[in-house]
């Protein structure tokens, strides 16, 4: 049997109506002829606009997916894995202080401030491991992060942009740096230092502040790793409201959270080319975050707990954890039937980093992980807006049309 008419006789399977795949090979129509109507209906549906729809969607299965994507997929957090994870992190945790790694180079409160507040916007992923140290950057040219200096140059903008890699969206980016710019320069004297300072420690009115992406990139995201970062390296003490610094969800901590089970789907999750506009990411994304805050609210259960102040003071580690440990090719993951890490590969890493393996050097996790959820994959997103994004792929009953790189 064909591979198309095995997938018509699960479909039928699946719809429970009493067909199967024999009646329509006996039919009069060819399985090419077959196929081709069945192939252009499903484009159809997926893909194409027609007359009748709003002009916000962009196929009939958009404006369905918009509507039933979180009924069809059935989030839920996984109440005994999160307890178990909860319990391995207080493990750990009860025996060292996990924080980010990040060099500052000796750089003042003021300027490391700055530094992470501009490449914050950006959502420049810094790494121990990273080739460029932005506070290196900032040795390099300190222009690059003072305001005053990026509202008269936007030359300076593009280099500060080109010097991190960052390279996609440039316009937007440009905007967002002299937007930021403006609101140091406005509110808080030209120092993203003094504000916390401002907002008497409020962790939740800075927020409010920042959160702003379509005019300074923040957005919650982004400014839970800031407000994240300006604790873990000291610049700032928060008086209020410390507890709603999120876990900042990412591939890494999004596929964690589902190999660990203490975020859970009715079914395996689709590829980006069935997430018409990025709902299935978002709803991932969102519940992602929930499930590590049920990790840090159940870990306070446990007797004479460890548990950091926030739930973000656990996403760097987790993040490492991706980086290191949970891979998406099964041969590269620290766990079982893989093979553990080497012994001087470990021991060349920094004490965090070591701390992602047990005794056997495999994953802390490697027990909680089952067979079934080690191989999961966290979503991928496709952008609407650029010239690979969905609104360019969009297509009428023509056909053709779609995305293209």
């Amino acid at each position: 049997m064909s591979e198309f008419l095995t997938f018509l006789g699960k479909l039928l399977s699946h719809l429970e109506i009493g067909l199967s795949i024999d009646h329509f090979r006996s039919g009069s129509q060819s399985e090419h002829e077959l196929a081709a109507r069945v192939l252009n209906e499903i484009n159809g549906f997926l893909y194409q606009r027609n007359e009748t729809l709003d002009k916000e969607y962009m196929s009939e299965f958009h404006k369905y997916w918009k509507h039933n994507h979180e009924k069809i997929l059935q989030p839920c957090i996984g109440e005994e894995e999160t307890l178990k994870v909860a319990q391995v992190l207080e493990n750990i945790y009860s025996n060292a202080t996990i924080r980010v790694q990040l060099n500052t180079l000796d750089l003042k409160p003021q300027e490391i401030a700055n530094v992470r507040f501009f490449t914050a916007i950006q959502d420049f992923k810094i790494d121990i491991s990273a080739k460029t140290n932005p506070f290196e950057l900032y040795r390099l040219n300190p222009h690059f992060f003072e305001p005053n200096k990026i509202l008269k140059n936007e030359l300076l903008i593009d280099e500060f942009l080109n010097r991190i890699g960052a390279e996609s969206q440039r316009d937007g980016r440009k905007i967002w740096m002299q937007r930021a710019a403006s609101l140091l320069e406005d509110k808080y004297g030209g120092l993203a230092f003094n504000i916390n300072a401002a907002h008497n420690g409020d962790v939740l009115e800075i927020k409010e502040a920042l959160a702003a992406p379509e005019k300074y990139g923040f957005n919650q995201k982004k400014a839970d790793m800031f407000l994240r970062d300006m604790a873990d390296l000291g610049v700032w003490t928060y008086k209020k409201n410390i507890e709603q610094i999120n876990v900042m969800s990412d591939k890494n901590t999004m596929r964690i959270a589902l190999r660990t089970g203490i975020l859970k789907f009715r079914i395996p999750l689709l590829a980006s080319y069935l997430d018409v506009y990025c709902y299935q990411y978002e709803l991932v994304d969102k519940w992602a975050t929930k499930a590590w805050r049920q990790v840090w609210k159940i870990w306070d259960t446990i007797s004479q707990n460890h548990r950091p102040a926030t739930p973000a003071s656990i996403d760097y580690f987790i993040y490492r954890m991706g980086k290191l440990a949970c891979w998406k090719a099964p041969s590269r993951r620290r766990c079982p039937p893989s093979r553990p890490v080497g012994r001087k590969w470990l021991e060349s890493k920094i004490s965090q980093d070591q701390l992602i393996f047990n005794e056997n050097r495999y994953c802390v996790f490697e027990n909680i992980c089952t067979v079934e959820r080690k191989i999961l994959n966290h979503p991928m997103s496709i952008s609407r807006e650029r010239s690979t994004g969905w609104k360019s792929g969009m297509t009428n009953e023509g056909g053709g049309g779609g995305i293209q790189s």
